[in-house]
């Protein structure tokens, strides 16, 4: 279930929903794992999932699913420039992607 990129504006945010899927929850925290290290350089938070804050806005990547069948993620994304939030959910989707052929 990869899913397009919703996108709303909520004053005054760009507001990007994506939902993906992994086959384990061992392949959902390496994805978490990698997307930590692409994004290294702005502060984060994991504590419950992962936030990432940049200069424009924010990120966030959950999973409600705590079984180890199919993980359903949402990566929710806050951007006050709509073009700096689809930058940044092409190059979390990149990593999702790059893990996928690396399965």
């Amino acid at each position: 279930m990869d899913s397009e990129t919703n996108i709303s504006y909520t004053n005054p945010y760009h507001e990007l929903i994506r939902k993906t899927t992994f086959s384990s929850l061992k392949r959902y925290d390496k994805f978490l794992n990698w997307v930590s290290g692409e994004f290294d350089l702005y502060l984060q938070d994991e504590s419950n999932g992962l936030h990432v804050f940049f200069p424009e806005g924010k990120f966030h990547i959950k999973s409600d699913t705590k079984n180890e069948t199919a993980v359903v993620a949402e990566i929710h994304l806050k951007s006050k420039v709509l073009q700096k939030g689809i930058d940044m959910i092409e190059e979390i989707m990149s990593v999702y992607n790059l893990l996928a052929k690396n399965s």
